[in-house]
């Protein structure tokens, strides 16, 4: 059914935060976009952002911005 979704007529799917849905949809390459907000605080422990098999995907860097010390990265895929 995952698969099935690029298929679908329809607007564009945000996920924010989700890891777990995140690298489900990683797995079927179904994610177009990552745009992804790095917070300055350091916490030491948490929740991987990204799972581990999901390791050698190729992004290019589209856009970086900065508001208040949060920097906003937007990256595709390499093709």
């Amino acid at each position: 059914m995952v698969k099935e979704l690029k298929a679908l007529d329809g607007k564009d799917i945000w996920i924010c935060g989700g890891a777990i849905v995140a690298n489900e949809l990683m797995k079927f390459n179904l994610i177009d976009k990552y745009q992804i907000s790095i917070i300055p605080i350091i916490l030491g422990d948490g929740i991987r952002l990204f799972d581990s098999q999901m390791s050698g995907i190729k992004l290019t860097l589209k856009s970086c911005t900065s508001n208040n010390g949060t920097a906003e990265l937007i990256y595709e895929p390499k093709l």
